[in-house]
């Protein structure tokens, strides 16, 4: 059976058709557009004309895709941008008019979904911990064949870059209050997680474009390779030089740094600083990087 999912992120809509046999998938097809659906949503609650326009474009070229490749279903979710935004319902009902209808994801649902995704396309044994960084938020799960914790924190790349990097660089007075928020959002989170680690290891496994470009970014590949970044561990200290290097740089000049999108230049420092700041308030040294996630976990869900 052939099937497409389409994700509304908040900085991008992807794309996956899949194959399924039984419970295993090959991939057929994957692809993304940057649309930021998310822009000014943390601001005021408000979806932006241009980018449900742009984002409508992208949808009905996708839909078109899927279908000229024989998918026999096509499901599309959305995530905190469609959570949050007080107009997200006309957003909805312009998709509707293309022929599809949107699951809007709750925060709980996200992380799920995202654990579930991991879970298929790594072999991991023991205790798990996901960490999804999106653009408008990032889900924290843990556990092992079952979840034993999860949150959603209003905490992305799109969010942050628009609140606290507005600048190039950013003042001190926003990072450390950046700084201030994750670690209290993570507090709770980062005592069940040490409590765990008392009697259990735990791997950290990352998904989610920022941190999948921090994967590519170190392996500096000028053509992004999902086969080199899944299971690729990106270390804590290479995060730190990254993030390091990004500060002195303009966004024009980070467009020309091996492994990132030119799209994601303007949203890379804040999406470095929350991988940066998570793993050091989860005392983390290394994550674990997986291209399968929430898009495969929906699958699984729905097939």
């Amino acid at each position: 059976m052939r099937v497409a999912v389409i994700d509304l992120g908040s900085n991008s809509i992807r794309l996956l058709i899949k194959d399924i046999f039984g419970t295993s998938m090959a991939t057929v097809h994957k692809e993304l557009a940057t649309t930021r659906l998310g822009r000014g949503v943390a601001e005021n609650l408000q979806l932006d004309e241009q980018s449900m326009a742009d984002t409508l474009l992208v949808l009905e070229d996708f839909m078109d895709k899927a279908n000229s490749k024989n998918s026999e279903r096509i499901f599309a979710f959305g995530t905190s941008a469609l959570r949050e935004a007080k107009n997200s319902s006309d957003f909805i009902k312009r998709v509707h008019q293309l022929g599809i209808d949107v699951d809007i994801l709750s925060g709980q649902e996200e992380a799920l979904l995202s654990f579930k995704g991991v879970k298929a396309g790594l072999d991991i044994s023991g205790q798990v911990l996901v960490i999804d960084i999106g653009g408008g938020s990032t889900e924290l799960i843990l556990g092992s064949d079952i979840i034993q914790k999860s949150e959603s924190l209003p905490v992305g790349a799109v969010r942050f870059t628009h609140k606290y990097f507005r600048l190039e660089p950013p003042n001190t007075k926003d990072i450390e209050e950046a700084k201030a928020v994750i670690n209290t959002l993570s507090a709770d989170f980062a005592i069940c997680l040490n409590q765990v680690r008392q009697t259990h290891e735990t791997t950290a496994v990352g998904v989610g474009g920022t941190l999948t470009t921090l994967s590519a970014m170190v392996q500096e590949l000028k053509v992004y390779d999902p086969q080199k970044v899944h299971g690729h561990v990106l270390k804590k200290a290479y995060v730190d030089e990254i993030y390091s290097k990004l500060l002195t740089l303009t966004n024009d000049e980070k467009r020309n740094l091996p492994g990132l999108m030119p799209q994601r230049a303007d949203i890379i420092t804040a999406g470095t600083f929350i991988a940066k700041t998570l793993m050091e308030s989860l005392d983390l040294n290394q994550i674990m990087i997986s291209e399968t996630d929430i898009m495969e976990g929906y699958l699984l869900t729905k097939i």
